[in-house]
């Protein structure tokens, strides 16, 4: 934004009047008049500039946005789990070494885990996570510490989270910090250290979302209904924009990734699971399973629309359906995995 630097003298003495007189500042009082100025030009000079103006200064916030690098961090402790992000930008080691620290507090308190966090709804903290998968370089980690259980996870946008006991890490913290003079290997000392020490029973979720919920007025149905244990499975062609509503980076010409949708209704307790199952293929090859949270109305539209897929495909209502599964199910006819297809890759452009 272009400015011009307008200097105004002024006999002190009436300054202090005047700020007497209006308990303001003189800055105050004169860009109150200045405003007023503005304010009596035409229309037609006006608003042209206060849209070049509004234009200018969200251009400006979108680069500054565009460069700022952080890590956000979801943190349990005494049952309550918290979102936040720290404008540190850190990487697994530097989380270590905070973790280090504060647990060789003799009182330690969370706030000090992650000092200057700024606190975020789950929503934005699944946001973000998707930026991440997606391959942006201004989340620079995304962590989940879970200090009642002692384990504390990293997320790999490559292949989902990676689990390590809270020991483990700090010892890995130690050994790499320890020596002097190996500043630069300390990244690959704590990476050896954590080598054989993940933790391979637990299982995560990666749980992804955009700016726009999806679109489920809009949704339809393609290819076989498939039988997956207790759960109809419904395959969803991607006829909406992916990237604003799981925050992934598929609709483009950059990349040759894409994505497959899949909805599950559970005939046992007859309502429709509150995830969609989001594979993310991408052009090497390689696969991430996501999860994109349905909300209760989300859920109601999407069963009456597989109400609708079942009388089409299968001349049956969802609800008669599960019943004749449960049915097969209870009377040995059944087989594990009857119905069930290789999904179709369809590929999002």
């Amino acid at each position: 934004m272009n400015s011009r630097d307008i200097t105004v003298y002024l006999d002190e003495r009436w300054c202090n009047a005047l700020e007497s007189a209006t308990g303001r500042k003189m800055e105050v009082i004169l860009q109150e008049r200045v405003d007023a100025l503005i304010q009596q030009l035409p229309p037609e000079v006006r608003l042209p500039i206060e849209a070049d103006i509004r234009r200018e200064e969200q251009q400006r916030a979108h680069e500054l946005d565009a460069n700022r690098r952080f890590a956000v961090f979801r943190v349990t402790k005494d049952g309550q789990t918290h979102y936040c992000r720290s404008d540190h930008g850190e990487d697994f080691l530097g989380l270590g070494i905070r973790l280090r620290q504060y647990l060789r507090r003799d009182t330690p308190d969370v706030s000090q885990l992650i000092p200057k966090a700024a606190p975020m709804p789950l929503e934005q903290f699944e946001r973000y996570t998707a930026e991440m998968v997606s391959g942006s370089p201004r989340v620079t980690g995304v962590f989940d510490i879970d200090l009642d259980s002692g384990r504390a996870s990293t997320l790999n946008p490559k292949d989902g989270w990676h689990c390590f006991r809270v020991k483990d890490v700090s010892a890995a913290v130690y050994f790499a910090t320890k020596a002097q003079g190996q500043w630069r290997k300390r990244g690959e000392v704590f990476q050896n250290r954590l080598a054989g020490k993940e933790l391979t029973d637990t299982y995560q979720p990666v749980f992804i979302q955009g700016e726009h919920r999806i679109p489920v007025d809009a949704l339809i149905f393609q290819d076989e209904i498939s039988e997956i244990g207790h759960l109809l499975n419904f395959y969803i062609p991607v006829t909406f924009d992916p990237d604003k509503v799981f925050g992934t980076h598929v609709a483009t010409t950059e990349n040759d990734d894409y994505l497959n949708v899949y909805a599950d209704y559970d005939f046992k307790s007859g309502k429709v699971l509150d995830t969609l199952q989001i594979c993310l293929v991408r052009g090497d090859g390689s696969e991430l399973d996501c999860l994109y949270r349905l909300t209760s109305e989300e859920q109601e539209m999407l069963r009456s629309r597989m109400d609708n897929y079942c009388m089409e495909q299968l001349g049956v209502s969802l609800e008669q359906a599960g019943e004749q599964y449960m049915t097969e199910e209870m009377s040995g006819l059944a087989s594990p995995g009857r119905g069930c297809q290789e999904p179709v890759m369809e590929q999002t452009m």
